[in-house]
């Protein structure tokens, strides 16, 4: 063991007593009451280090391995006694110690053969950023700003990237290894193994990344529906508050005209008071209140593409929440509304939607006119027409996900000139 070795084992635990001082600001963990167990564990895993490098005579093969062991994982460990927590931002730590010092030792290979001194110019090239970027987040006040990046990451993202970048450390620095042969069997190929599991990991992110994107649509638009029917309620409970409000002297006029014998003007009379109430001229009676309202809004929408659309039967207002019942009819009724556009002609079209409730369960049928195939796919869903595809198609899968919810069934059908949405689901007790 040489004095470049010791030299390396001193600047080695520098950097990482920097390294933890930069990641409990920066991760804003506690002041552990066992920190110094910790340390004692850290500098106990970064001993090894001369007997690593030198490989004196003493030093078998499999002592050489234990030692290496200690010397990468133990550092988990001691993190962990650090930090008092085992999570997945302590493995995050761990990963984004190692990859650096193989990074910087990994530049430096080409210019410095020396394996010894190369390794103290890459762990002095890590003390001195990592005391830099102590330094500048320490005088710009940043630790607060920081912290909430953090909070945000997506941490098994960045332990998949991090876990990536360590592994093709591993195969660079195998390229520069003398046994070559001995190296690989040691390392890249526990590494390919490590490869396999990033590329699972990274898609079974997109995938969940990509659900959640979806339900963030579907539920910002359901917010904005429901904010629009509930605007359009106030607005009926004004102008009925208002009608109210005169009701009184609408009573004495219509007695003053009767007392009179004016009986043919207190029917005008009457007429007049009918016409000035929207409260009248409500088109539907569900039963559900925010169903009315979203059925006067559908219909209107409807009116621009010339369709008109019928409601028959109750829809329920227990059992099942308003925001599943919106998103059920909301989003069969937009696409009945869309199909219904797509007729070039100018003829009249009608779309049907019945709704009823009665032993614990919700029925509910949509029927529209259909103006091109219409491709139903084996899970029950339908495939888009529109170019957006990353941002359309949701309205059947929302539809499906709320039956799914309440146990219930779907089924679909569509032939050359009708498409058919019947739906059953259970309702709840609570």
């Amino acid at each position: 063991m040489t004095i470049i070795s010791y030299l390396v084992l001193l600047v080695n635990i520098l950097e990482q007593l920097i390294f933890v001082k930069l990641a409990r600001t920066v991760c804003d963990f506690k002041s552990s009451r066992i920190r110094y167990l910790g340390y004692f564990l850290l500098i106990l895993t970064l001993l090894p280090v001369p007997i690593i490098m030198t490989k004196p005579d003493f030093c078998s093969r499999e002592l050489a391995m234990l030692l290496q062991c200690i010397y990468f994982f133990g550092r988990l460990v001691a993190y962990g006694v650090l930090f008092e927590e085992f999570s997945l931002r302590v493995l995050y730590i761990y990963l984004l110690s190692q990859w650096p010092p193989q990074i910087y030792m990994n530049l430096c290979i080409p210019f410095i053969k020396k394996l010894e001194v190369c390794n103290l110019v890459a762990f002095s090239a890590d003390v001195i950023i990592l005391a830099l970027i102590f330094i500048y987040i320490k005088r710009k006040n940043i630790e607060i700003m920081l912290r909430q990046i953090v909070k945000s990451l997506p941490r098994k993202l960045y332990i998949s990237i991090l876990l990536l970048l360590f592994i093709a450390a591993i195969f660079v620095m195998g390229e520069n290894q003398p046994d070559h042969e001995l190296f690989y069997k040691r390392y890249i190929l526990p590494s390919m193994i490590g490869l396999i599991v990033f590329v699972f990991s990274i898609i079974k992110i997109s995938i969940s990344e990509a659900e959640k994107r979806t339900t963030i649509d579907m539920l910002s638009k359901q917010v904005e529906n429901e904010i629009k029917y509930y605007e359009k309620i106030n607005t009926i409970y004004g102008e009925f508050r208002s009608f109210r409000h005169d009701f009184k002297n609408h009573i004495i006029c219509l007695r003053s005209l009767i007392d009179a014998k004016e009986n043919d003007k207190a029917v005008e009379y009457i007429d007049d008071i009918e016409s000035l109430s929207s409260v009248e001229k409500k088109q539907y009676n569900t039963g559900n209140i925010i169903i009315d309202a979203l059925m006067n809004d559908k219909n209107d929408k409807a009116a621009t593409v010339n369709t008109k659309l019928m409601f028959s039967g109750m829809v329920p207002t227990t059992g099942i929440s308003n925001v599943d019942l919106c998103i059920i009819m909301a989003n069969a009724i937009d696409n009945a509304i869309e199909a219904c556009g797509k007729d070039t002609s100018e003829k009249p079209k009608e779309i049907n939607v019945k709704a009823d409730f009665k032993q614990g369960y919700f029925f509910f049928n949509i029927t529209n006119p259909i103006f091109e195939t219409v491709e139903i796919k084996s899970n029950k869903t339908i495939a888009t027409s529109k170019s957006d595809k990353d941002h359309h198609g949701f309205g059947v899968a929302n539809i499906l996900h709320v039956v799914q919810k309440y146990d219930g069934e779907a089924d679909l059908s569509a032939d050359d000139k009708q498409f058919t949405l019947d739906l059953n689901l259970m309702l709840r007790s609570e």
